[in-house]
């Protein structure tokens, strides 16, 4: 299989590393508006460098697009891909919108596969507990805690434009809204309040989320000291124990090496759940790569469950900015 990665940031990196440790998958080409960038991860990875996204897009030879460009820029590139027949990996989130996903959704061929690189649904420790959670052994779960804390991106200034990122509503928290919705179902509301780092540009969010039966509350900032070292995490209450899952880095970037632990509570009993081993992302990639070949729609990560992580992180936006609860519509 033939792959094309628009997009040579540090995501576009870490897809493109991941294809390479997969059997009769070939990274072809590599494509950024910065030559630089474009020419350096292709000869990391073995391929060509080029600075033009379409001519990837029209290359007959590549069968499969992974998108890692700025969010802005999703919903242009994953309809132009579609529509020309190719299998699309997206990075997340989904699209700024709704509109942006429904977009990307209608262009999808039948045949085609749209995939969408929600990792938590993919991150060992977070796919054994809520595996774990959803098994029962605990009881009906009640409530969960999802954080997820870093400095301020410096990477890219689109970072800092809310109309180009969405500000860590959609940069940051879509991976625990996206979660949470997997674990609980349909949202009907939502409660958040925080902290602007400019006009618009939320990157400090403490929200609540009806899902009925259970609550989901989600810390997330990016306005922590430079420094700080990304952390993330999880902890799920439920009628006969619970579970928490922490991480942290060993610096102010995911993949720098840190300390991991989860734990598993019941009354008078603590214990290790056996994880399976792996990393989360060359996981997720072998499993789009799958997706294609078997030519079946994906179970995670599927554009579904990306429009309904975006649907929620607006539903943030506007209680964010009204102060007021967000209502959902009825799923």
């Amino acid at each position: 299989m033939n792959v094309g990665i628009l997009g040579a940031g540090f995501m576009g990196g870490v897809h493109a590393r991941a294809y390479t440790r997969l059997p009769d998958v070939r990274v072809a080409v590599v494509a950024s508006r910065s030559e630089e960038k474009a020419a350096r991860l292709a000869q990391e990875v073995g391929a060509v460098a080029v600075t033009d996204y379409r001519s990837v897009i029209e290359d007959p030879a590549i069968e499969a697009i992974n998108i890692t460009l700025p969010t802005h820029l999703h919903c242009e590139y994953a309809v132009a891909a579609l529509r020309a027949g190719k299998h699309v990996l997206l990075e997340k989130p989904f699209g700024l919108t709704t509109e942006d996903c429904d977009a990307v959704m209608r262009a999808r061929p039948e045949d085609g596969i749209l995939m969408v690189a929600h990792v938590l649904r993919f991150w060992p420790e977070y796919v054994t507990l809520v595996e774990l959670v959803q098994s029962g052994v605990l009881g009906k779960p009640l409530s969960a805690v999802a954080t997820r804390r870093s400095s301020p991106p410096e990477w890219a200034d689109w970072y800092r434009d809310p109309v180009l990122s969405g500000g860590a509503v959609l940069d940051l928290i879509v991976h625990d809204l996206d979660l949470l919705n997997g674990l609980f179902g349909g949202p009907r509301s939502v409660y958040a309040r925080g902290h602007e780092a400019a006009p618009g540009l939320w990157n400090d969010i403490h929200a609540v989320i009806d899902y009925g039966l259970a609550e989901g509350v989600v810390d997330g900032s990016q306005l922590m000291p430079r420094g700080f070292p990304f952390s993330c995490g999880l902890q799920v209450l439920c009628e006969h124990g619970g579970a928490e899952f922490v991480f942290r880095a060993g610096g102010a970037s995911v993949e720098q090496p840190g300390e991991s632990r989860l734990m598993v509570y019941e009354d008078g009993r603590a214990y290790v759940p056996v994880v399976p081993p792996g990393d989360a992302y060359e996981r997720q990639v072998a499993s789009f790569v799958e997706c294609v070949r078997q030519r079946r729609q994906p179970v995670h990560g599927s554009p579904e469950q990306a429009r309904l992580a975006v649907l929620l992180a607006g539903a943030v936006r506007r209680s964010l900015e009204t102060g007021e609860i967000s209502h959902l519509p009825e799923l």
